[in-house]
């Protein structure tokens, strides 16, 4: 496991928050930044669904319509 240097201060205030949540500072501190790399993740993926959606041919309207009629269709 890679060692990361923290500042002191910084360790004890996380120290205390990890006890209030009745956890290891180590345990969380891996939730934490698995959380940090999933939450980045998504933020991307909405970035690059924004972009697309900006190029998309169609209004947001457009494509909802779209979308109930393909429904209509194949609710028999």
């Amino acid at each position: 496991m890679p060692e990361v240097m923290i500042r002191e201060s910084v360790w004890r205030e996380f120290v205390a928050v990890a006890q209030k949540k009745r956890q290891a500072p180590e345990a969380l501190a891996q939730r934490v930044l698995r959380d940090y790399v999933q939450r980045v993740s998504d933020e991307e993926l909405l970035a690059r669904s924004s972009r697309a959606a900006r190029r998309a041919p169609f209004t947001i309207r457009d494509s909802e319509d779209v979308v109930r009629e393909f429904r209509r269709r194949n609710r028999g």
